[in-house]
């Protein structure tokens, strides 16, 4: 489920306040007339200035006609502050008067919001079969799968996404139970924790496939898991249903009760991939593992099948890695510390390239606000590609941008 995106028109008020002008006081020219007697004595001369001009030396009002303020005549530029640039602000320049150099509030660099991957991994008995990689035969599903999971959450994407864990059945719990909780809860950096708490590669797996249970565990604790940014599960198992299928109907129930429960995680906002290692082509195995993803919201877009086909140790590998980039695609989010005052003058740059506020997500290339506090942007487009190729963003408020 994608974060609701939510359009704005903001509308700016500016708010003009009166200006007060106050006349300065002025003294009293008859008392000073009277002060002293000399033929160059200072009198009121009625020109509007109060400066008190000498007698018989002002044959002109003063009344600053060039609109500066001093009093007296010039060719000052009428703002007052006396320096002709016409900006108002006291300081020589060459100012235009219209106010229109640019604000910024904020310039800061931001790391996007993490995705929060699950693993759920099948460890029943057949994920010690051998055999299955052309290139390596004495490699056991198991080991395959433990690297590729290796791989990708120890590369330094621990660092930007939440990685967590659960694997089924659960050991001490019989061949088909499933415990309730995680088996490495999700968290950032979390890699060392992970692979030091799920088999390791050379280690014998056993127990059998109670796929739909493991689903059911899973989302117990996806759904009310808080997470700003997308939260995805990665099944990955080789075999069919095993557990409680003594028929047919049985297991056509399993099935159903599988989907079920991925597609209330979907609508819950949790989005499942399934990864198939080298499913045997006879029975209902490839059904299931269609059925499922086409409820995770998340299909394999290449035919022919929903879900995603490893062969072999490599094949699974690039499935991993794509699915766990394509987690963080799927996020294209940005939290803000603080709300901009102007939201509609929000910048943000990514790799270089700079985008703005837009009102179409589906379509065009830049940003929008997921609601009304401001304080998430998602990307759209070509912004969403460059943030998860690039992990960071600058973003730049401004008061008034040029």
């Amino acid at each position: 489920m994608q974060p609701m995106k939510v359009r704005h028109a903001t509308r700016l008020v500016l708010l003009s306040l009166p200006c007060l002008v106050c006349a300065p006081a002025c003294g009293d020219s008859s008392a000073d007339a009277g002060d002293t007697k000399s033929t160059n004595t200072e009198t009121g001369d009625g020109d509007g200035d109060g400066d008190g001009d000498e007698s018989n030396t002002n044959t002109m009002g003063d009344g600053d006609g060039d609109g500066d303020g001093d009093g007296d005549p010039g060719t000052g530029d009428g703002d007052g502050d006396g320096d002709g640039d016409g900006d108002g602000d006291g300081d020589p320049g060459t100012g235009d008067g219209d106010g229109d150099d640019a604000c910024q509030e904020l310039d800061s660099d931001i790391a996007p919001v993490p995705p929060s991957v699950a693993f759920l991994l099948d460890r029943s008995g057949s994920m010690n079969d051998t055999g299955f990689d052309l290139m390596d035969p004495n490699k056991s599903r198991w080991q395959s799968l433990y690297e590729a999971v290796e791989g990708v959450v120890g590369d330094g994407n621990d660092m930007n996404i939440a990685f967590g864990a659960k694997t089924f059945s659960t050991a001490g719990f019989g061949g088909c139970g499933v415990s309730d909780g995680m088996d490495v809860p999700l968290d950032l950096n979390n890699a060392v924790t992970l692979l030091a708490n799920i088999p390791g590669p050379q280690e014998m797996v056993n127990g059998g496939t109670p796929t739909p249970l493991a689903l059911e565990k899973m989302m117990n604790y996806m759904i009310p898991f808080e997470a700003d940014g997308t939260k995805v599960v990665i099944l990955i198992t080789d075999g069919r249903f095993s557990c409680d299928v003594d028929t047919p109907e049985d297991e056509a129930a399993a099935l159903d009760n599988a989907v079920a429960t991925i597609g209330a995680g979907l609508d819950a906002g949790v989005i499942t991939y399934v990864v198939g290692i080298a499913p045997s082509v006879f029975g209902p195995i490839i059904m299931q593992l269609d059925a499922m993803a086409d409820a995770g919201g998340a299909p394999n877009p290449m035919p022919p099948h929903s879900y995603y086909q490893a062969d072999d140790a490599e094949a699974l590998s690039v499935a991993l890695q794509q699915l766990v980039d394509e987690s963080y695609e799927l996020s294209c989010l940005l939290n803000f510390a603080e709300a901009p005052f102007f939201p509609l003058y929000t910048k943000v740059e990514i790799g270089g390239n700079e985008y703005e506020l837009v009102d179409d997500c589906e379509n065009e290339d830049g940003f929008v606000y997921t609601d009304d506090t401001f304080l998430q942007v998602e990307m759209c487009g070509a912004g969403c590609v460059d943030l998860a190729e690039f992990k960071t963003a600058n973003v730049q408020f401004y008061c008034n941008p040029n």
